[in-house]
């Protein structure tokens, strides 16, 4: 598969080289971002091995695994990253993170998901984008909702949800919804 490349007006997507580890690395590593998710900040190899994974997929033949890197078409600065991952043939699972410096952005986060729905829905043909979140990430339910998504489980999460009272909450998109969807969000654009 080409390598990966999605060009918006304030943003690129693309896919990660080498030269991003550090960023990718750093922001992984920031106090913020490893309390969230409660990470152990002694694991210093962590995000370098995650960053390894997605570099290993970037070789998949069929290529299954889609993880981007977020970056500001002004600076080339690294905001984030976000994937696609097939669990079924025309099924993917959509990830997102902003690095924390981009908290609050909600823009940035509409802009990449669109672009990544219009890639999996479009170019990889999906039938279905699914993701999962907690219930107490708030920002990511206002996206999910955005776009159309629909709430199909809920469940106890991860301890680190847990010790927040929080839950996993599954939600699932369709190729109709993101349809009516994207006429939407375009006419807000």
């Amino acid at each position: 598969m080409q390598p990966v490349l999605i060009d918006l007006p304030r943003f690129l997507l693309r896919d990660f080289h080498h030269d991003d580890r550090d960023a990718f690395i750093g922001y992984q590593n920031d106090p913020r971002y490893l309390r969230l998710y409660d990470f152990n900040p002694q694991d210093s190899e962590r995000a370098s091995r995650l960053f390894d994974l997605f570099m290993t997929w970037q070789d998949e033949d069929p290529r299954t695994n889609i993880q981007l890197g977020i970056f500001d078409r002004r600076s080339g600065r690294l905001c984030g990253s976000a994937g696609l991952r097939k669990s079924d043939s025309d099924v993917a699972v959509l990830g997102i993170e902003l690095a924390p410096s981009e908290w609050g952005r909600f823009r940035l986060a509409l802009d990449v998901v669109a672009a990544l729905l219009d890639y999996g829905f479009g170019t990889l043909q999906l039938t279905a984008i699914v993701g999962d979140t907690a219930s107490g990430n708030k920002r990511v339910e206002k996206l999910a909702r955005w776009f159309g998504a629909r709430v199909v489980a809920q469940r106890p999460g991860p301890a680190w949800m847990q010790v927040r009272g929080w839950q996993e909450v599954d939600w699932a998109l369709g190729r109709t919804e993101w349809t009516e969807a994207s006429r939407r969000f375009r006419s807000c654009s």
